[in-house]
């Protein structure tokens, strides 16, 4: 049983690579899994109700917000505390949406009112979210108990974060069963990254050392890289008991779905060369560096458009950005379509960047991203990090410049852009490399190695 923060129907990477790998258990005929998500996210109606998507069984752990019934006081405080937050997400919601003067001043006040408590929640807030957090863990416990004995498991899978692995592991120990936790990011990295988070500060170091904690106690541990393997071995765990699991895709299929919006974009782009990327908008992504390479190209008098495909946070920042630079004609941002009408738009696609700023994060956290576009034969662009030198061999499947070095990117795209031959050899080259080596039918084989391991040295 695979415990998660979160999953399908949620499409961010973590939900991606979630039902990707347990689509994959399930074709392989060796496993039988099914998905647990987490409590953690009250404000998600997609994680109220069970979900079945393609075979794959995702079993709910309903925040108390969503309960009926008699509830303990504890949780009773627990669900105000979550109703607090849904309403809050819904106001926001309305706000961007009506931007009346009567919100901007309720929204002004309520700042100011945030500004005076600071001193007072400054000290209650990080109580009232531990006090939280340990009735809610006693909750997620429970229910792990209560699903791993109705179906019978063998073996938890847990995975990140440590709001997931602790009662994850709480509750093996409790059954009996071996207990696995997935390194697949670094949260506390990310929250540094985007600015939420001090490095070195209390917050950040409480994540670490939880998260460290559950890893150690861990039967065995599975990260996503070799990045993210070393980094766990230099906070002390066992490298015997590590295994490398990375991020794959699918087995390109011959039919897709078409988006609606593909037709638009493709007249849009007529006989322009394309800059693009698909994905998320986050900062550590660095789409902004993006745009001011094509911003440089398209000074130099190439004929370029920007195309960039994503939800749609950060897509507006992203176009200001662009008129900043005077590209806003040049620029083609849309999105979002489902998951299974992206893979034409690849086609779409000369060059795929994806320029991460040099972050302590991005060099050990590989994404999801790239795999696809070189699935697809594109000519792929990348920071020299060394999570994504994993990914790409440099002039062979793809090509690698100095992160946050804005002029070198522009540079290797325009190499790329002006040679056809080794655009294409380096599309063809990408694409071999993904069907031989990182399909999610072959990542994991592994997998099955290690829970019967597990299960033998049990005794079970």
């Amino acid at each position: 049983m695979h415990v998660l923060a979160n999953g399908p129907p949620d499409v961010n990477g973590y939900a991606v690579r979630t039902h990707a790998l347990l689509h994959a258990q399930l074709e392989s005929e060796k496993i039988s899994a099914i998905g647990l998500t987490s409590p953690w996210y009250p404000e998600r109606e997609s994680l109220v109700t069970d979900y079945n998507f393609e075979g794959v069984n995702y079993i709910r752990t309903i925040h108390p917000a969503h309960l009926s019934g008699k509830l303990s006081i504890a949780m009773r405080w627990v669900s105000w505390r979550g109703m607090k937050k849904i309403a809050n997400m819904n106001s926001k919601s309305e706000n961007r949406q009506n931007k009346t003067l009567l919100n901007r001043i309720v929204g002004t006040m309520k700042y100011v009112t945030r500004r005076l408590l600071l001193p007072f929640t400054t000290f209650t807030r990080p109580f009232f979210s531990w006090i939280e957090e340990r009735i809610l863990f006693k909750h997620f416990t429970e229910r792990i108990i209560e699903v791993a004995t109705s179906s019978n498991v063998d073996i938890i899978h847990a995975h990140v974060p440590y709001r997931v692995g602790i009662p994850a592991r709480k509750a093996a120990r409790k059954l009996g069963i071996p207990f696995v936790y997935e390194m697949r990011g670094m949260w506390e990295e990310s929250a540094v990254a985007s600015g939420r988070w001090r490095a070195g500060g209390i917050a950040y170091r409480r994540f670490r050392r939880l998260e460290t904690k559950v890893m150690k106690d861990a039967d065995a541990l599975i990260c996503i890289s070799e990045t993210l393997r070393n980094e766990a071995i230099s906070r002390g765990i066992n490298s015997e008991k590590i295994s490398v699991v990375p991020n794959a895709v699918e087995q390109k299929k011959s039919e897709f779905e078409e988006s609606e919006i593909y037709d638009e974009v493709k007249e849009k782009i007529g006989n322009s060369a394309v800059i693009g990327y698909i994905g998320s908008l986050r900062e550590l992504e660095g789409v902004d560096r993006t745009a001011e390479a094509a911003s440089k190209l398209i000074n130099r008098g190439i004929n370029v458009k920007l195309f960039v495909l994503s939800s749609e946070p950060g897509q507006s920042e992203l176009l200001t950005h662009c008129k900043k630079l005077g590209i806003a004609e040049h620029a083609i941002i849309t999105g979002p379509v489902p998951h299974n009408q992206v893979a034409p738009f690849y086609d779409l696609i000369d060059v795929f960047v994806v320029s991460r700023p040099d972050k302590r994060v991005t060099r050990l956290v590989t994404p999801l991203k790239p795999f696809e576009a070189m699935q697809a034969g594109c000519a792929i662009v990348m920071s020299d990090l060394p999570a994504l030198a994993e990914i790409v061999n440099d002039g062979l499947t793809g090509r690698l410049y100095p992160p946050d070095d804005v002029e070198a990117l522009a540079d290797t795209i325009e190499q790329l852009l002006l040679d056809v031959d080794e655009r294409t050899s380096l599309g063809i080259a990408a694409s071999e490399w993904i069907v031989e080596n990182r399909t999610w039918s072959k990542v994991v084989n592994e997998t099955p190695e290690i829970y019967h391991r597990l299960i033998q040295d049990s005794g079970r």
